[in-house]
């Protein structure tokens, strides 16, 4: 048992300390977030005239995006962060000892489902400094931090997928450009009862919708077992199973 957990407690403080450092490579990961949330909630707040629009305010209705957007961010890079082992030939030097693959693995996805909670919480206290309202209380702070590193964990699969399948740092920043999309492809403009055609399609049946949905839930109507909640968190706990399942049979594959 120790030859599992004291390498996977080395290798976790190990990602924890790589996915923040240097300081200046995080700064991006803040600061997008909150720009779109300053614009937005500046420029479309017209847009609560609409009929349907039910939030009190535009700031009210997107500071949730900027929250997930700062996830995003962050579990994002990942896949960044094993490229690097690759490329510096650390990660072939672990796969040469007798460390369970699951022991390389498992720290990586924790260490970033740490880090978005930790990211999450910094967004969240700019937010409320700039007016953006929570009603979840101390419930919903708890059910708002574990969604949090829910969705954390199960995005940085996909980077941790793609860096241990392809090896090429240039695949996996192209790849960034197609998954970049789907943040944008949910309600973070406008709710799904004013959107239509395909783009409403296309909305209802992206995954991270739902997660979007559950924290903006959360954060306006307060926290509890509501149906966006508990679609929010099994959401998230599919993505996590898919993307982790994924993660460890390209280490699998790129170990062969």
């Amino acid at each position: 048992m120790n030859d599992f957990w004291r390498p996977s407690a080395h290798l976790f403080i190990r990602a924890l300390k790589q996915s923040t450092r240097p300081l200046a490579a995080i700064l991006p990961s803040f600061f997008l977030p909150f720009f779109f949330f300053l614009v937005n909630s500046s420029a479309f707040q017209k847009v609560t005239e609409l009929p349907g629009f039910t939030s009190e305010s535009y700031l009210a209705f997107y500071a949730p995006v900027a929250l997930m957007m700062a996830v995003f961010f962050s579990s994002g890079d990942a896949g960044f962060e094993l490229m690097l082992d690759i490329t510096s030939g650390y990660y072939e030097k672990l796969l040469l000892t007798p460390i369970s693959r699951y022991a390389i693995l498992l720290p990586r996805i924790l260490a970033m489902g740490v880090r978005a909670v930790a990211q999450g919480l910094l967004i969240f206290i700019l937010l409320m400094l700039f007016g953006a309202p929570y009603r979840g209380g101390v419930l919903g702070a708890f059910e708002l931090l574990g969604l949090i590193a829910l969705f954390g964990m199960g995005w940085s699969g996909i980077g941790l997928t793609l860096a241990a399948l392809t090896k090429n740092p240039r695949v996996l920043q192209s790849s960034f450009i197609l998954v970049f999309p789907l943040t944008f492809i949910t309600t973070a403009q406008l709710p799904k009862e004013l959107l239509t055609g395909w783009y409403k399609v296309a909305v209802g049946v992206n995954p991270i919708t739902y997660v979007l949905e559950g924290i903006r839930t959360i954060m306006t109507r307060g926290g509890g077992f509501s149906h966006e909640i508990v679609i929010a968190y099994g959401v998230a706990l599919a993505l996590l199973a898919v993307t982790s399942t994924l993660a460890v049979w390209s280490f699998r594959r790129s170990a062969t």
